[in-house]
């Protein structure tokens, strides 16, 4: 499974229960999540996704720590498996 079947998922499942899983470009920000999950709520969520097995690179590490610093949630996603989870957390509290 490569990374853009994943990334497809998670943008349809989102979009599937009234979210928006959109492209998140910070230019000057290098190292910043794939994607911002907006979602009912006003909550907000952030999604670094990988192949499978990959791991998350030092910088992206960092960015990902400075936002959970600031409270917001961060998630690696690598797997269909590990897209339905995070779906059924940030939308069922599951």
């Amino acid at each position: 499974m490569q990374e853009v079947n994943i990334e497809s998922y998670l943008r349809d499942q989102v979009k599937k229960r009234g979210g928006k899983a959109l492209k998140f470009i910070s230019p000057g920000w290098r190292g910043a999540p794939d994607r911002i999950v907006l979602l009912p709520g006003a909550r907000v969520a952030f999604v670094e996704l990988k192949a499978p097995g990959e791991k998350l690179e030092p910088l992206q590490a960092k960015r990902a720590a400075e936002l959970e610093n600031l409270d917001f949630k961060v998630y690696c996603l690598d797997t269909i498996q590990k897209v339905d989870k995070f779906i059924l957390e940030v939308f069922y509290g599951v």
